[in-house]
């Protein structure tokens, strides 16, 4: 799918200024839903669960 600064990354339809850069309501929730679901991620270096837990003690300085 192509899109260019004008159309829904979800659909390629024209974008709406209220859901910009979205067509509409629908295709924003499916464009956060596939983030949540882990459709989409940040590429990155693998992360040890250990080592997030053991980061979580951040707070306490």
């Amino acid at each position: 799918m192509t899109t260019s600064a004008n159309t829904c990354p979800t659909c390629d339809k024209p974008s709406h200024k209220e859901f910009k850069p979205f067509c509409s309501e629908r295709c924003q929730q499916a464009d956060l839903g596939r983030w949540f679901s882990g459709r989409y991620a940040v590429p990155g270096e693998p992360v040890d669960p250990h080592a997030l837990e053991e980061s979580d003690d951040f707070d306490q300085h």
